[in-house]
């Protein structure tokens, strides 16, 4: 998913509890929730929200590490309301897998990659969609070709 920094910074008090509430709502229809894992709004007192490429949604006056070091959207309210799921999905081709491909699969971006085995895709998960032997997994790619990312946090090409 697209990693987003909505600022609320221009909106005071009650205002801004409500259109904190209406991103909020409009994140959890395009797939984020929060990182504890919940979909219920939050009260929010501070003036950013970040939404991340692992698909939560955070909150803070600045945040540090990933968000600095990714390429981020900063976007008004108003914007991220009219966004559709297209808009926010990752645009990369999916690629295909079959039962018992060599697969290497991680949950987060700064994750290290590991080996597992295909098994099918988990249509009824958003998050985790490819089911493998050892668990289900956010992201997943061919072993074969992509050996050097074993154990390591970089990206594939």
């Amino acid at each position: 998913m697209k990693e987003y920094k909505i600022d609320l910074s221009m909106y005071e008090g009650r205002i801004r509890e409500v259109v904190s509430g209406a991103v909020q709502r409009k994140a959890f229809k395009l797939g984020y929730g929060w990182l504890s894992g919940g979909k219920s709004l939050g009260l929010i007192y501070v003036p950013l929200l970040f939404l991340d490429t692992n698909g939560f949604v955070t909150w803070g006056s600045s945040k540090a590490g990933s968000w600095s070091n990714c390429d981020n959207t900063e976007i008004s309210a108003a914007d991220f309301l009219a966004l559709t799921p297209e808009d926010v999905q990752d645009k990369q081709k999916e690629p295909e897998f079959k039962p018992f491909d060599r697969v290497l699969v991680r949950d987060a971006g700064d994750d290290e990659w590991h080996i597992d085995f295909f098994e099918r895709y988990n249509d009824d998960e958003d998050r985790y969609r490819y089911q493998c032997l050892g668990s289900c997994w956010r992201y997943c790619v061919h072993y074969e070709g992509n050996e050097h990312l074993l154990g390591t946090k970089e990206e594939p090409k």
